[in-house]
């Protein structure tokens, strides 16, 4: 089985650590099914579809890192996937942001896609929603204002992320935001920046204006209805976003799920009341 290996230099010098922080036989003793290249594979974090995310560590450094593994051949079930297997870790590779999760290199054999990412110690977003039943307004403001300036760094380079929502959001040691999950992300025009890339226009998505993706209680109206949208699709996930964060439920629900009356909900503004205790603000 050979290894196909694309490396991210610039990211890997940001954040794996200096040799002098390795400690002699951490990675023999790390719990592991496989190796990969350079990486133990460990225990699961997360899983969808066609793709698990585990918690791997590197054997030089020993440093923990999160791989997302693509199954190639499940992915081939689908046609939106399949088409654009790699378009996330094209995506990522032209991120730098504090609040997006940081792509360190792609590997790749006959079966899977490997990404290989920064790991996020802080847990999932949405763990600290539900145990708390809702956050404060300080700590909603804080991870809103997060979402907005990697969503705005996102906009200035020509990405929609399309698929905001708190599930695709995880947290760092220092409790701060990061995005992660581009897997229906999309260069939305062909700015300076992307077309720089080389083969970064073979993932230009020319018929997003029409294209119906991500999850319908986040999504903006234009997308459920496949009229023509812009980047503004993502601002209105935000919106959705901040009222998850504060109530740990969702402004739009239909119960049984039904798309058509989803989207006349949104249209006549039939939000779900507020708790009492969110300021009017």
């Amino acid at each position: 089985m050979k290894t196909r290996r694309k490396v991210n230099n610039t990211a890997k010098q940001m954040l794996l650590p200096t040799l002098t922080s390795y400690r002699s036989g951490e990675a023999s003793g790390y719990n592991h099914s496989k190796r990969v290249g350079p990486y133990l594979i460990g225990r699961l974090l997360g899983e969808g579809s066609f793709a698990k995310v585990r918690e791997a560590m590197h054997t030089v450094v020993g440093e923990k890192v999160a791989i997302k593994i693509i199954d190639k051949k499940e992915a081939q079930t689908d046609f939106y996937i399949h088409k654009h297997l790699r378009r996330e870790a094209a995506i990522l590779q032209q991120l730098r942001h504090p609040n997006i999760v940081a792509l360190l290199e792609v590997l790749e054999t006959d079966n899977n896609l490997y990404m290989v990412l920064e790991i996020c110690n802080g847990g999932p977003l949405l763990d600290l929603i539900w145990v708390q039943q809702g956050l404060s307004e300080d700590d909603a403001k804080r991870f809103t204002q997060q979402v907005i300036s990697a969503v705005q760094y996102l906009h200035n380079v020509g990405i929609m992320h399309r698929d905001l929502k708190v599930e695709n959001m995880l947290l760092d040691e220092d409790k701060n935001i990061k995005l992660i999950d581009f897997g229906l992300s999309s260069f939305h025009l062909p700015t300076c920046e992307a077309l720089a890339v080389q083969s970064v226009s073979t993932f230009y998505d020319h018929t997003i204006s029409a294209t119906l993706c991500g999850s319908p209680a986040y999504a903006a109206p234009e997308i459920i209805s496949q009229k023509s949208y812009s980047p503004k699709v993502d601002v209105w996930s935000i919106g959705i976003n901040t009222f998850a964060m504060l109530t740990a439920t969702l402004p739009f629900l239909v119960e049984p799920f039904n798309l058509r009356l989803l989207l006349r909900k949104m249209l006549n503004g039939q939000m779900s009341e507020l708790p009492p205790n969110v300021s009017k603000g």
